[in-house]
């Protein structure tokens, strides 16, 4: 960036316009800001720091601070700036927000701050200010912080990088060289090496919590194996002794049940022979008790006759005992009376043993409900920190999203880089074939123009005239004019080869123009490129080795795997998500159960008290019923009502017993008759099936069968109980067998990752074992510090003469983060010291030799931009005539490769050797001027 042309307008201390062509003092070497102090030098500085970035070059003086209060009220307050980057000349105008008068009427209004950036070509203009400072910092390829170190060393900036601490170098470092990324990386890796720690603790818990959960017997081969397991195991192990365990199981299992089916067919065997023998004795029983009913059938018929006889006369005794149970039935009103009262003694008994019930079921139901609520606050300590990971898995969610952003923004200025790429190679064909044409116009033009001049005496010779004198020699006589070729060319056609080479020239240096313009925007396109690249993906980029080379394939498939691998991260974190969300309902479902459950206690334990109270009213109750009763009980003829029923129902007994004995007489006969016919009918029938059942008996006895049949219902009854057995083991254990494979490979992954990451985060936190303990930010920051020293010594030594050189002070021992600490080392007598102890002349060249290889350094790290023109602000008086001259000498050096060095300086010295100078005076009336002298 090479400035050319600087307007200020009612700008810091210059009151009036003022225009200084910086274009006047050349491409290269040293010239002198100088004049009076305060008469305005650093603004110079400030003007085109403003100009570019909106700032001022110290960063003190803000836009609304530079309004000159000298100035015209109608005086407008802008800088503007004509500069050059590549060849290529850009204007850029920017003016801060001030007061000025109204264009109608009285008073004053405020002007708005403004920007305009104007390119040379048809490209509209850049408007508004920080549109037009993007812009400006795309062009130069330097950010404000940048600029403001190598192009502008302000006043009084040189010694606060030399006598910084480590901390406040640290953070000058940080914002020059950008290294909070790397302790950002640092904190990133720490809190996800934590994480996984935390996950690797609940996978252990869950593993030792399923192989606790293991069933199996005492007597089991493996069974001291088994009980040995836990989270530490060798899952190769577990799982071996898991699949032998269920084989086993599940092999005694099979064998159970194969027994049980076999004893179960023998059993219904032996009951199908009982059940016959059983059947042969029911009909040998039958028949012989038929046959004693005919027996006795037959003198019962006989009976019967002779009791229906007897019976005839009963009916007037009949009548008498019919009137006695009238009267005692009519005694029993005061015993239903008493039995009332015993009714509702027994229902108040059985209410106080209901409420007591009730009582004791509200009870049991109070003691479930804490049993619950304890169980809910277990489940809810379980998911304590749901909230948490999914915050976290969110925040995770939400950093890949804009990593996604950020590789599509990349992609997509790697499709522009190689748009403009393809432009810049069509511009360079168009200029080759442009000075293809305007070599043939040239040529020709000088053909044209050579044959013309040879033909100028033929020309001449056809305007002599004999007798006239020659306009060359004065000669009247012609004896030998000469002759004109006939190839001559004309005036005409040599001034159209004139123009046609113009033209040609004219399309040469547009070609060229345009190439030089396209090829510079694919230039810096690259540049940008890789820049965003190497802030995306500096792992991809950068090798220890040094820069990796940038190529539109390599990117291109840079871009691919960086893609796919986000996509296979985003995958996994939405899965964790999702797991995080469910434990959050699921703790959220817990707190709603748990407080209902709480709600209900009052109600419940208040329930509960209310039976007791109803309990004890009914009990109450029921004792004052018990005196009732036996007041009613003494006034009773018969103790009980039983009694009084009791003779009531002999009398009615008696009135039936006569008239059941007339009924029965009848009857029996009449029964007594069937009787004898239905004996005779059965005998004939069971002893047709007794006949046949004989056929069917079983070849052992019964009391064998029933011994056989009791062993066999014992042996199923124990076949069943251990086929149960085994399947109340079996089914949890498969089921733990294939959790605990599945947790098993998860707690495998999830170590193998903890394990890198959080070496990862050790290397970059510094935390090393038997290293030295440095985190990733300062290393960067003292690997930037040894490459600026490193520039920094190569003026240092020339500005002493090899007596001084810097060095960076390392960490003293391994648990130290320090490690950007300067030292001086004196080359003279071969001691190293503090830079504090270095006196202000020596203070002045090492600060000095300090600030030029930063800047240096930032130019070198911000892509190898070429800088014309650099701007030093510091006073010299503390140098003697031989520092002074080696100090000259420096900067002379800085002049190299067309490089423009201005310094600020009141040492005449500096007036005496510098002749090239811009001149600040203060005028009487205030305000200043400036002078440019070349």
């Amino acid at each position: 960036m090479r400035p050319l042309r600087l307007t200020l307008s009612a700008f810091g201390p210059y009151a009036a316009q003022t225009t200084l062509d910086l274009e006047k003092l050349g491409k290269g070497g040293l010239y002198l800001i100088t004049g009076d102090t305060g008469a305005g030098k650093t603004t110079l500085f400030d003007a085109i720091t403003y100009a570019l970035y909106d700032h001022s070059s110290s960063g003190i003086r803000e836009g609304s601070m530079l309004r000159c209060k000298y100035a015209d009220d109608k005086t407008p307050t802008f800088v503007e700036l004509e500069f050059e980057v590549h060849g290529v000349r850009y204007t850029v105008r920017r003016n801060p927000e001030y007061q000025r008068p109204k264009t109608r009427g009285e008073g004053m209004t405020t002007e708005k701050a403004d920007a305009t950036l104007t390119y040379p070509d048809t490209r509209p203009p850049v408007t508004k200010a920080k549109d037009v400072t993007a812009a400006v910092q795309e062009i130069i390829g330097l950010d404000y912080n940048q600029f403001s170190q190598i192009v502008l060393i302000a006043q009084g900036q040189f010694t606060k990088l030399l006598n910084a601490s480590t901390e406040e170098r640290s953070r000058i470092f940080r914002k020059l060289f950008r290294t909070q990324r790397y302790a950002q990386l640092q904190e990133r890796l720490q809190a996800e090496a934590a994480a996984l720690n935390q996950q690797r603790t609940a996978q252990n818990a869950k593993l030792d919590s399923l192989l606790g959960g293991l069933q199996f017997s005492p007597e089991d081969p493996d069974a001291e194996a088994l009980r040995a397991l836990c989270a530490q195991t060798v899952p190769e192990t577990a799982l071996a002794l898991l699949d032998a365990l269920t084989a086993r199981q599940a092999a005694a299992l099979e064998e159970a049940s194969t027994a049980l089916h076999i004893t179960e067919a023998q059993l219904d065997k032996v009951q199908q022979q009982l059940g016959a023998a059983a059947q042969a004795q029911r009909l040998a029983q039958q028949l012989a008790t038929r046959q004693a009913e005919l027996a006795a059938a037959k003198p019962a018929l006989d009976a019967a006759r002779a009791e229906a006889d007897r019976h005839a006369g009963d009916a007037a005794q009949l009548d008498a005992l019919t009137a006695q149970v009238t009267q005692a039935q009519s005694a029993l009103a005061a015993y239903d009376a008493l039995d009332t009262l015993c009714r509702q003694r027994t229902e108040a008994r059985d209410a106080a043993q209901l409420a007591a019930a009730q009582a004791h079921k509200r009870r049991t139901q109070l003691d479930s409900l804490n049993a619950a609520l304890a169980a809910a606050e277990s489940q809810l300590a379980a998911l304590a920190d749901a909230d948490t990971r999914l915050l976290v898995l969110q925040t995770r969610s939400a950093q890949l999203c804009q990593r996604g952003e950020a590789l599509a923004k990349l992609e997509q200025r790697l499709a522009d880089c190689q748009r403009q790429a393809k432009a810049a190679h069509k511009a360079q064909e168009s200029y080759r074939a442009a000075a293809a044409a305007q070599d043939e116009a040239r040529a020709r033009q000088n053909t044209l123009e050579r044959a013309f001049l040879d033909a100028q005496a033929g020309l001449l010779a056809e305007s002599l005239v004999e007798g006239a004198p020659c306009p060359v020699c004065g000669s009247t006589h012609h004896p030998a004019r000469a002759l004109l070729p006939h190839t001559a060319p004309t005036q005409a056609q040599v001034e159209a080869a004139r123009q046609a080479a113009a033209a040609a020239d004219r399309q040469a240096q547009t070609a060229s123009a345009a190439a030089q313009s396209a090829l510079a925007a694919a230039n810096e396109a690259k540049t940008s490129l890789r820049r965003d690249a190497e802030t995306l993906l500096p792992e991809r980029f950068t090798a220890p080795e040094g820069t990796v080379p940038l190529t539109f394939a390599l990117m291109t498939n840079v871009l691919a795997e960086e893609t796919a691998a986000l996509q296979t991260e985003q995958a996994d974190c939405t899965a964790q998500c999702q797991q995080a969300d469910a434990d959050c309902r699921r703790k959220a479902q817990l707190e709603a159960d748990r407080q209902a459950k709480t709600r209900q206690r009052p109600a419940l334990e208040q329930a509960a008290a209310e039976a007791d109270r109803s309990a004890a009213a009914q009990s109450a109750s029921a004792d004052a019923l018990e005196g009732q009763i036996a007041e009613r009980r003494a006034a009773l003829p018969y103790p009980r009502r039983a009694d009084a029923q009791a003779a009531l129902d002999k009398l009615e007994a008696d009135r039936r017993t006569l008239r059941t004995g007339m009924d029965t007489a009848q009857r029996k006969l009449k029964q007594a008759e069937q009787s004898v016919a239905a004996a005779e009918a059965a005998v004939e029938a069971l002893t047709a099936q007794q006949t046949a059942a004989q056929k069917e008996l079983p070849a052992r006895s019964a009391e064998e069968l029933t011994a056989q049949q009791t062993e066999l219902t014992a042996a199923r009854e124990a076949l069943r109980s251990r086929e149960k057995q085994l399947s109340v083991q079996l089914l949890p254990n498969r089921k733990t067998a294939v959790q605990y494979r599945a947790a098993a490979e998860a707690r495998q992954t999830l170590e193998s990752r903890w394990q890198w990451v959080s070496a990862l985060a050790a290397t970059a936190g510094g935390t090393l074992t038997s290293k030295q303990k440095i985190k990733l930010e300062a290393y960067i920051q003292m690997n930037y510090l040894d490459r600026i020293l490193r520039y920094a010594n190569t003026r240092l030594m020339q500005m002493t003469a090899g007596q001084y050189e810097l060095e960076r002070i390392g960490a003293e021992n391994q648990r130290s983060q320090s490690g950007l600490d300067l030292g001086v080392i004196d080359h003279y007598n071969g001691t190293r010291r503090s830079v504090k102890t270095l006196s202000g002349g020596e203070s002045f060249k090492a600060s000095l030799a300090l600030a030029l290889g930063l800047s240096d350094e930032v130019q070198s790290s911000a892509g190898g931009i070429r800088l014309d023109t650099l701007f030093l602000d510091e006073g010299f008086g503390s140098l003697d005539e031989e520092s002074l001259e080696l100090a000259i000498r420096v900067l002379s050096g800085l002049t190299e490769g067309d490089r423009l060095v201005g310094i600020i300086s009141h040492v005449g010295a500096l007036k005496d050797r510098i002749d090239r100078q811009v001149v600040v005076h203060k005028a009487r009336t205030g305000g200043s001027t400036v002078e440019l002298r070349v």
